[in-house]
């Protein structure tokens, strides 16, 4: 019998995470590690990719894969026939679940019905559209090149074309932003339906427009307390619109029969392994965090100079960085990501069997001093786990410092 937790497999699935790092334009706020005018690489990013795959399996043969995930950049700019490539590849190379959440990350303006036909019918699933607004002048500010009749058009063709999981991104602080606008952004995006919302304040980033303007004083950053209230805001009218508030940033559409909260995601926080595919990905698995090299021409060199398996796994010629991890940032790590599920939060059951040891008694004393601040608290419904306070989750940052 096979026991899940939190709707992953104990037996230690993998996901994998594929990046396509393929853009139109880069938009005023964006760090990613993303390319404008490169799309002629496709073809040759889409060979690299298949071989970075094919040499995780010559490592490692009978990997069970139950989530893939596309993120970018602008994965809905990479034609079917080359997913079609790609997803051939993934079935030859691991063994693939049954239930397999595949998603793919796409902007609003690049979504046709055919093009979402077409990968539903090669088994994608899940959907991720960077909405960020439903404002206009916050997407003209952002510099976002879709419009709020493309965000309605792109989710209209997703439910035509069979999608029944949407997940919707929204960005909240925006530095001319107040509490009125943010919330028309969200009941306007409420009544659009989505089974998932991640919603996430902006970082204003070294490197970007957004910061040159912060440098030259055009802007100010935005003020925490009306940040806060728009937060708190957030987590009002989500949870009067059904929607379960299961991490920090992530919202799923309360659901009896079906569990809607990101599947991919969740093996992040719960600390499970990822094999991180294409350029600048991150992976971690075997004990072992993995960073691939950074710029397209790069990546695709390195795959195309070395076809001979790397070891250990989860090696691969294309990686610029291997690192062992050890215990204690192990566990530190666990706690870290493990907090963000409000709810769920760390299991002491779950610590001492992956490693060995007690939760209480490794952190006891950073334990005791955030609970004392009112931080976090053990459940009420199961006293063998501990998560964050509603005021914990205001300053989780603060939280996870605590066990760095």
């Amino acid at each position: 019998m096979v026991i899940l937790e939190n709707g992953i497999n104990r037996e230690m699935n993998h996901s994998l995470y594929i990046h396509i790092p393929f853009c139109r334009h880069r938009c005023h706020y964006c760090d990613f590690n993303t390319y404008v005018g490169k799309c002629d690489l496709i073809p040759a990013y889409i060979d690299a990719l298949i071989k970075e795959l094919r040499i995780v399996n010559d490592i490692k043969q009978g990997i069970l894969v139950h989530t893939i995930y596309f993120g970018g950049g602008t994965p809905s700019l990479i034609p079917v026939i080359s997913y079609r490539k790609i997803m051939d590849a993934i079935k030859t190379n691991f063994i693939i679940t049954s239930d397999c959440e595949i998603s793919l990350e796409a902007n609003p303006g690049t979504l046709s019905f055919d093009y979402l036909s077409g990968l539903h019918s090669l088994g994608f699933n899940r959907i991720s559209i960077g909405v960020q607004s439903m404002d206009p002048f916050d997407l003209i500010r952002l510099d976002r090149i879709h419009t709020v009749w493309d965000v309605l058009e792109s989710i209209y063709h997703a439910r035509l074309a069979g999608f029944d999981k949407i997940n919707l991104d929204l960005i909240f602080g925006l530095p001319w932003q107040d509490l009125e606008t943010w919330g028309k952004t969200l009941s306007r995006a409420v009544e659009l339906s989505p089974e998932h919302f991640s919603v996430y304040s902006l970082i204003i980033e070294p490197g970007t427009p957004l910061f040159d303007w912060y440098q030259k004083g055009l802007i100010k950053r935005q003020d925490q307390d009306l940040e806060a209230d728009m937060y708190e805001m957030t987590l009002g009218m989500l949870n009067d619109a059904g929607f379960d508030h299961y991490e920090i940033s992530n919202w799923a559409k309360n659901g009896i029969i079906r569990d809607n909260r990101c599947r991919h995601n969740l093996q992040y926080w719960l600390g499970y392994p990822y094999l991180g595919i294409g350029a600048g990905a991150h992976g971690f698995s075997n004990g072992y965090r993995t960073i691939n090299a950074v710029k397209i021409q790069d990546y695709i060199q390195k795959l195309n100079q070395n076809n001979s398996p790397a070891l250990p796994f989860p090696s691969t010629p294309s990686q610029i960085a291997m690192e062992k991890i050890d215990l204690e940032t192990q566990m530190s790590d666990f706690m870290m990501v493990g907090l963000r599920l409000v709810k769920e939060g760390v299991s002491e059951e779950r610590f001492g069997r992956l490693f060995g040891k007690s939760m209480s008694e490794i952190f006891n004393d950073e334990i005791s001093m955030l609970i004392q601040q009112g931080l976090i608290e053990w459940s009420i419904s199961d006293e063998n786990k501990l998560h964050l306070t509603k005021r914990g989750i205001f300053v989780a940052n603060q939280v996870f410092m605590a066990f760095i």
